[in-house]
């Protein structure tokens, strides 16, 4: 039968299990010195490489504000750990004060962190959504208070010519710095192919007061627009109402030129001219 002896073995803790109620701030580890007992062999492997045993977070209590691993818990980790071949005769330290405390938690809208890259001659032609649209952070206050945004980006640069359906990661910044209820959003938008097309249409008075006859110059103004390909037949000038308003004071020269009323899936490039002079006759 192996005989039994007894040595001093000093043991380093790290954490696991880590819960999203709390944070952690780093501390540099301190080894913690145990009697052990066990054959000799073991025990000489055991003071040779100083292991590194895991507390799971599952174990830990709270007194106050503080979180703590207790003295029964640290002797049946370590004990675990050299599965129970070596055994802890003593150990001096009563508790073992965790650096963790309570997290602080908040919920925030996911946002992209740049636009997309889209091929020549597409558009997107809805909106953006991300499921879920806001994601929970936890960490310290002061850190978490100063999030306004979930950023997500895109893993590599892609130029779109499909509509998008992909799975988006948070920033690199944001995984490494917070904890998150996830890492990532799905994220939806549709494209379409887009042709440009021109068109001249009058300028109209919004609004106009009964009592006031005005007229506009120039009446009519260019418009340049991107539309959707399967859409560009239908395209009639009758669909769109092009004006402007009268402004409150007699100061003003120009009035701005601008769509009352455009198609849905049309992007408006340029309007020429973009002011017009009035005259009340």
């Amino acid at each position: 039968m192996s005989e039994i002896h007894t040595a001093k073995v000093d043991i380093y803790f790290d954490y696991s299990d880590e819960t999203f109620e709390t944070y952690r701030v780093h501390e540099p580890a301190q080894a913690i010195e145990f009697v052990i007992s066990g054959t000799g062999l073991r025990l000489l492997l055991a003071r040779l490489f100083t292991p590194t045993v895991y507390l799971s977070m599952t174990n830990i209590q709270k007194d106050g504000n503080r979180f703590y691993f207790s003295k029964p818990t640290l002797i049946s980790a370590v004990e675990t750990h050299y599965r129970n071949v070596l055994r802890v005769n003593q150990l001096k330290l009563d508790r073992l004060d965790a650096p963790f405390f309570a997290a602080s938690i908040k919920k925030i809208p996911v946002r992209l962190h740049e636009d997309f890259i889209l091929a020549d001659g597409y558009a997107w032609s809805s909106e953006l959504n991300f499921t879920p649209d806001s994601l929970y952070v936890s960490g310290s206050a002061e850190k978490v208070d100063s999030l306004e945004y979930a950023f997500v980006v895109m893993p590599t640069n892609k130029e779109f010519t499909t509509s998008l359906d992909e799975k988006l990661s948070l920033t690199q910044d944001l995984q490494v710095n917070y904890k998150w209820s996830e890492m990532q959003v799905h994220a939806t938008q549709k494209i379409s192919r887009y042709t440009q097309i021109e068109l001249r249409l009058p300028i109209e008075v919004l609004d106009p007061v009964e009592s006031i006859d005005v007229s506009v110059i120039p009446a009519f103004a260019q418009v340049s627009l991107r539309v959707p390909v399967q859409q560009a037949r239908q395209i009639d000038p009758s669909q769109f109402i092009l004006g402007c308003r009268l402004p409150f004071d007699t100061i003003s020269e120009f009035l701005a030129v601008d769509f009352e009323k455009i198609p849905d899936n049309i992007v408006v490039n340029e309007i020429t001219p973009s002011q017009v002079r009035y005259f009340i006759n």
